[in-house]
């Protein structure tokens, strides 16, 4: 049985240099694979909070944790750090640049994003 990349490593190899959207595309692979069982220790210890640019990247991590949990059959239970308010980032993050399409972001985000702050539509998940 292969490792699964835990949400705790995906944030500190984010925090380590690897492009966000690369290492959040390869914890989603590992959810994907994985067991009910598994994913719960995917998702269990906390990651260290990182400071600057990568603080985004966590709250969109602990956004796709709260959504692939909250989708889960059985639902995954959601460990707390994921509800800490320092998941909420202080200014909106929008995905895609640009002002054409804020107002399709606004109303169509899923709710575990836009509670943070983070606006990309719909298929943010579909795969990054």
């Amino acid at each position: 049985m292969m490792d699964r990349q835990t949400a705790a490593a995906t944030i500190a190899r984010i925090v380590g240099g690897t492009s966000g959207w690369i290492a959040l595309g390869d914890f989603l692979d590992d959810w994907r694979r994985s067991t009910p069982g598994q994913r719960t220790g995917m998702i269990g210890n906390a990651p260290s909070w990182p400071d600057g640019e990568a603080q985004r990247w966590a709250a969109l991590v602990a956004a796709a944790v709260d959504a692939l949990a909250s989708a889960t059959e059985p639902r995954v239970p959601l460990p707390d750090w994921v509800r800490s308010r320092r998941t909420i980032l202080p200014e909106p993050w929008f995905l895609t640049p640009g002002s054409a399409i804020r107002m399709h972001l606004l109303v169509d985000t899923p709710a575990p994003f836009s509670a943070r702050n983070i606006f990309g539509g719909d298929r943010i998940l579909s795969r990054v």
